[in-house]
C-alpha cells in the first residue's frame, strides 16, 4: 500500500518503501504510458496488477490520471490498498509540471485544502539493486531511433530506461542496458493492441524477465486484458 507521500527525488511513497525497493532480491514492476486522460483505464491497470507490484512505472502523457488515482485513493480503500508503495510518474510533452489533489485526510471541515503532486521530467531509481531510468523521451528523439536514449543510459550508467511517447510497444538490450516502452495504453501506433508491460526481477543471477498485456473492450463496456505473445 502507498503512503502517498511525494519525496524530494520525486518518487511518490514513504522512504521506508524507497529504501526497501532498493534493498529487495527480488522486485516486480507494472509499467504503462501514454494514458491521455483515460483514468478509468489506469485505475483497471492498478487494481488488477498493482497489489503484485513494488512500484508502478508511468512514462509520460497520462499524470493527470495517475494523480486523479491518487487523489481518489485518500477516500477508496480498496484502491489505496492496490497501489504499489513506490510511484514513479514522469511528464509528457502533453503534461503540466504539477496537479492539485484534494486530501480530505489533512483538510479541516470546509477549508478546502489542496496539496499538489509534481512531476519530474525525468526519474531515476533503485530496484532490487538495480538502477533505472524513467523519461517520456520526446526530447530525446524517439520516434527516430533510441540512439540517445543509449547515450543517456551509459551516462547515468542505467540498467534499465523506461520510455514513452512513440505509442509503440517495443524492447530492446543495447550495451546491457534494457530500453522499455510499454506501449500506450489507449491508443497504440502499432499492430499491437493497447498495452502495459511487467518488468521483473527474479533474483541476485537473473536480469529480468518482461511480460507484455493487451487491453481491449468488452461486452457491455467492460475491459479485458490479456496477455501477449511476441
Amino acid at each position: 500500500m502507498n503512503s502517498l507521500i511525494q519525496q524530494d527525488s520525486m518518487l511518490i511513497g514513504s522512504a521506508d518503501a524507497v529504501a526497501e525497493l532498493e534493498k529487495k532480491t527480488h522486485a516486480r514492476l507494472l509499467v504503462f504510458s501514454d494514458s491521455h486522460g483515460a483514468i478509468d483505464i489506469v485505475k483497471k491497470i492498478i487494481m488488477q496488477f498493482g497489489a503484485d507490484a513494488d512500484a508502478l512505472v508511468f512514462c509520460g502523457d497520462g499524470f493527470c490520471d495517475v494523480a486523479a488515482c491518487i487523489e481518489e485513493a485518500f477516500s477508496d480503500d480498496k484502491l489505496k490498498e492496490r497501489l504499489p508503495p513506490v510511484i514513479a510518474a514522469v511528464r509528457g510533452n502533453g503534461d503540466a509540471d504539477s496537479y492539485v489533489i484534494a486530501n480530505e485526510d489533512d483538510a479541516e471541515e470546509d477549508s478546502g485544502v489542496q496539496k499538489k503532486v509534481f512531476s519530474a521530467q525525468r526519474l531515476q531509481f533503485i530496484a532490487a539493486g538495480r538502477n533505472i531510468l524513467v523519461i517520456h523521451g520526446h526530447r530525446h528523439g524517439v520516434d527516430w531511433g533510441t540512439e540517445t536514449l543509449s547515450s543517456a543510459a551509459y551516462t547515468m550508467d542505467a540498467d534499465i530506461v523506461f520510455f514513452g511517447h512513440t505509442h509503440r510497444l517495443f524492447w530492446e538490450e543495447h550495451g546491457g542496458t534494457l530500453i522499455l516502452n510499454p506501449g500506450s495504453c489507449v491508443n497504440p501506433r502499432n499492430r499491437f493492441p493497447p498495452s502495459f508491460a511487467l518488468v521483473s526481477f527474479p533474483g541476485d543471477t537473473e536480469r529480468f524477465s518482461i511480460e507484455f498485456f493487451g487491453i481491449r473492450e468488452g461486452l457491455f463496456g467492460s475491459v479485458d486484458i490479456m496477455p501477449l505473445a511476441l
